[in-house]
């Protein structure tokens, strides 16, 4: 019975741990798109290169009003 009981706490912080995970993983790529990223578009689009700037803007608009976390 200690056994069972055991095996299912087990599961449900193994499960509450990979939620955690994926929020931080998450937080950590939106956290590096927002250092690096955006700032390399501006910069393109700032010296000229717009034609490679917007349609990646376009791309990332549509994604991110699809993703809301």
């Amino acid at each position: 019975m200690l056994t069972a009981i055991y095996l299912i706490v087990s599961l449900i912080v193994f499960f509450k741990l990979i939620g955690f995970l994926l929020r931080v993983t998450w937080g950590a790529a939106k956290l590096i798109v927002g250092l690096i990223f955006w700032p390399v578009i501006i910069l393109a689009a700032v010296f000229g290169i717009i034609w490679l700037a917007l349609p990646i803007l376009i791309l990332i608009g549509i994604l991110t009003s699809l993703v809301r976390v």
